[in-house]
């Protein structure tokens, strides 16, 4: 069986053939054109004509002109793209990046009885990242008068691939509508928007399969009519294609942003929102966090500080940060300049560097972002595990953090678990891959998929007091 898997990611455009027996055949990723948009807002039909575009290239590299199934997969619904009657988009695409809507989450949030109520009822807190207040500024903001329809990135790549306006369940659990315990859309989160079921995509399971349209199938260079996975979530399809779902691991994602995942077989919600709970697959639920700074602080700290170039290279930095480990003395970091997701779902909360002397030099900066970065999803961990009421067996990490393995071992060190890398960049995609295969029925569960263990890195004892104090330390300045 041969699948072509799309994804429309955060910030590029990626396509997979996957068969069956073979396994991965090959991968294209290609970074979204400028004129579309910069990550916080997108045109929506030239992100989605550019998904189809990086297909066709795959497809046309291989000689590939019949696929058996296509299988989407998309950021989950932490995005609003407004449509109106002829579900034409009226707006730009704005992603979990967009916080402009952090002044009205704010007021929203100073109502804490609505706060705790909505995100017991969705799994989801009153934040920028979330469909549900994306949308409601907008409302309060006038901006709403030609909307019939409201969309995210998921569903319309489905839908430009299909006609058909449909959503999963599990995905659209991460936008602020869907009650977690119901899985139908939640009454006061309707009434808080003031809209009704029909302005939303029709509810489906993760394993709803419609045929491509022959639009999308004339761009392919593929058959009309050939079946179309559902788009899944990047982050349960990590959890997917982690095993994650059949045993008690732990997924971090560190991409662009971060994500720390662990499967269970009920909702898990804290007392008071700090972590997250989305639908999963085959009956589960996903417990977690996510943070809003990860790669993008070490891209702003190398780019837009360091002045990062051909002459500076991923080795060097690490290079020179593994000596300032050594050193002992480095800046405190606070990775929030894109706001705050988890655990304080402040939208406002900004990026700060603390201690910092006249002998610090630009190792000792990266260090302190990639520690601070390391040191937020500490504070998720922290907040995690006991209300899920089990630490895991280890944590399985993908993203772009594997391209740096002092930043694995600091992890590792940091978290006090074995951290497991499976050599898949891309592990979002081969879990859709493997939904395909379940859609198909070559696959009876996704809990018979088991961990790819590829690399280990085990946590330096060493070091275990240095990063206790210095993550003290990162707190007393959080509080602050």
């Amino acid at each position: 069986m041969l699948i072509l898997v799309l994804e429309a990611s955060t910030a590029s455009a990626k396509a997979m053939l996957y068969h069956s027996e073979k396994g991965i055949i090959s991968v294209l990723n290609r970074n979204y054109s400028p004129e579309s948009g910069d990550i916080a807002t997108y045109d929506a039909d030239r992100i989605m004509d550019e998904t189809l575009w990086t297909g066709k290239e795959l497809l046309a590299e291989h000689h590939v002109t019949h696929v058996d199934l296509v299988a989407t997969c998309s950021i989950w619904g932490h995005s609003l793209l407004m449509l109106d009657r002829d579900k034409k988009p009226v707006s730009r695409l704005k992603t979990w990046a967009d916080t402009s809507a952090a002044v009205t989450t704010e007021k929203y949030r100073q109502d804490v009885q609505l706060f705790n109520d909505l995100y017991q009822r969705t799994g989801c807190p009153i934040h920028t990242t979330y469909t549900l207040w994306k949308y409601v500024h907008e409302k309060e903001h006038g901006a709403v008068d030609r909307v019939s329809y409201i969309s995210t990135m998921p569903d319309y790549l489905f839908y430009r691939l299909t006609g058909d306006f449909s959503v999963a369940k599990s995905t659209i659990s991460a936008g602020g509508f869907l009650n977690t315990h119901t899985l139908d859309w939640d009454e006061e989160a309707l009434r808080v928007a003031g809209i009704t079921p029909d302005m939303l995509p029709k509810l489906v399971e993760s394993e709803y399969l419609t045929p491509l349209s022959s639009e999308a199938a004339g761009i392919l260079g593929i058959r009309s009519g050939t079946p179309v996975l559902v788009t899944g979530a990047d982050g349960c399809m990590n959890q997917v294609a982690s095993g994650a779902f059949g045993r008690n691991i732990m997924t971090l994602s560190v991409g662009t942003s971060a994500a720390m995942r662990i499967s269970t077989h009920k909702p898990v919600l804290a007392e008071y929102p700090s972590t997250w709970c989305y639908v999963g697959v085959e009956g589960m639920w996903i417990a977690g966090s996510a943070t809003a700074g990860a790669g993008n602080c070490v891209d702003w700290m190398g780019k837009k500080i360091l002045g990062y170039n051909s002459s500076l290279t991923l080795a060097d930095l690490d290079d020179g940060a593994r000596q300032t480990l050594e050193k002992g003395d480095a800046p405190i970091f606070l990775p929030f300049i894109a706001g705050e997701r988890c655990p304080g779902w402040d939208d406002t909360r900004r990026a700060a560097m603390f201690e910092m002397k006249i002998d610090h030099d630009i190792f000792d900066l990266y260090f302190a972002v990639l520690e601070g970065v390391l040191f937020n999803l500490k504070q998720c961990y922290d907040i995690t595990i006991p209300i899920v009421g089990q630490p895991p067996e280890f944590i399985s990490i993908s993203g772009g953090i594997e391209k740096s393995p002092f930043w694995l071992s600091m992890a590792a060190t940091i978290f006090g678990l074995p951290v497991y890398t499976g050599g898949l960049m891309h592990a979002s995609l081969l879990g859709a891959a493997y939904m395909g295969m379940k859609a198909a029925g070559e696959v009876n569960s996704v809990k018979e998929i088991r961990p790819v263990t590829k690399e280990c890195w085990e946590p330096d004892s060493e070091k275990r007091e240095f990063f206790e104090k210095r993550y003290e330390k990162y707190l007393r300045y959080y509080r602050a």
